[in-house]
């Protein structure tokens, strides 16, 4: 019963305070089979953060490359308010490319307006369809990722169908 008093006694320790991502960061998405995709931080708020997502692997060796505007896939609101420490590195960071097909709202007077604000997950499982990993319809609505690609005329190269992958027995 002592041992219990002194345990609630004692002072708590705080958390450490997250290592914050800042705007022009590239962070690593981890993928299913073990490798990472890649994104840039454009804008962030509090737990709020505007991404570009790539479609490009990255190898944790590999050096920071600028994205060229056929290497975004989609452009995303995320928040990271539950996303687990170091959960998505950062590995360095670049000038944010001038994209042209970038949003012209990227205000956050109108967030929520006119993009939804994703979970990491959601992220996760888009990064995992885009390099081909999970299926590009898999979600119960099958234009899902569709809808979030900067160019939905446009499904990325690796991309595959719920029919592509082995039926489960």
């Amino acid at each position: 019963m002592t041992r219990l008093r002194n345990w609630l006694r004692k002072p708590k320790r705080r958390p450490k305070p997250k290592a914050r991502m800042q705007e022009a960061d590239h962070i690593l998405i981890p993928l299913l089979d073990g490798r990472h995709g890649v994104a840039q931080v454009v804008r962030l708020q509090d737990d709020r953060v505007f991404l570009y997502l790539s479609n490009r692997r990255h190898h944790q060796n590999d050096k920071v490359v600028a994205f060229a505007d056929n290497d975004v896939n989609a452009f995303m609101f995320v928040d990271i308010a539950d996303l687990p420490d170091n959960h998505w590195p950062v590995i360095g960071y670049d000038a944010i490319p001038n994209l042209r097909r970038a949003p012209e709202h990227l205000s956050w007077d109108l967030l929520g307006e006119k993009d939804p604000i994703h979970d990491p997950s959601i992220i996760e499982a888009f990064a995992n369809a885009v390099h081909g990993l999970y299926p590009w319809d898999g979600f119960p609505d099958p234009e899902f990722f569709t809808n979030m690609l900067s160019d939905p005329n446009t499904l990325p190269p690796f991309a595959r169908m719920t029919s592509d992958f082995p039926s489960p027995e």
